[in-house]
């Protein structure tokens, strides 16, 4: 049995979704651009260094839609992801689309929020998604969490709990992502591959001959 499990930004995608969702909030007028690409910047180093602080990041991520009904993000979802997926996508994104056509099982587990995961996740017919969990009262955004990030040891947790729910094994996926903040996954996956892997990510599957792709 194939079971493969991608991570979604700078992975599946070449880019990350989340930088240009906010980029589109600012389009439609809902974040204030004045010190918004510091802010991203920023938010995108620590990532990029392990010491992200993912309330704070998903609070400024979320705030856009706090008070928006779902019926209003799936409609924003709708015009963004057609406006930013030639951006978003290269030849190693339609390499991995081909071969989730060919796996038994494919899942997209990312830190991105849960519903900029599922709408990329549909728009690739990828049926399995996980994203961190955004909270829906009475079908609005509240700009809360509803449970743990799906980042680091979250994700794994997550993933797990997904597999046990399909019959599966985190222990027989093939598993590509591009970060240091997935070392947890390659820890417990079946095969981890590198993609286009940061600096400490790199260094590190280097030292364990993990299969490292770039792109």
């Amino acid at each position: 049995m194939k079971f493969i499990i991608f991570d979604l930004d700078d992975t599946l995608l070449c880019g990350d979704c989340e930088r240009y969702w906010s980029n589109f909030m600012i389009n439609k007028g809902l974040l204030k651009e004045d010190d918004h690409f510091a802010k991203i910047n920023q938010f995108d180093e620590d990532y990029r260094n392990g010491v992200l602080n993912f309330a704070l990041y998903s609070s400024y991520i979320q705030g856009p839609l706090k008070g928006s009904s779902q019926d209003e993000v799936n409609f924003f979802l709708k015009e963004f992801i057609p406006s930013v997926i030639n951006e978003l996508s290269d030849d190693l994104t339609r390499k991995f689309i081909l071969e989730s056509r060919s796996a038994d099982k494919v899942l997209i587990a990312s830190g991105s929020h849960d519903f900029l995961v599922k709408g990329f996740a549909d728009y690739f017919e990828i049926e399995s998604s996980i994203g961190t969990p955004v909270e829906v009262k009475n079908n609005i955004f509240t700009g809360n969490l509803s449970g743990e990030p799906t980042f680091k040891y979250g994700k794994v947790s997550a993933v797990k709990e997904w597999c046990s729910k399909n019959n599966l094994k985190i222990s027989d996926s093939i598993f590509y992502s591009d970060s240091i903040n997935d070392l947890p996954m390659f820890d417990v996956c079946g095969e981890p591959i590198a993609v286009n892997p940061d600096k400490l990510l790199k260094e590190i599957a280097i030292k364990r001959s993990y299969e490292i792709i770039e792109r």
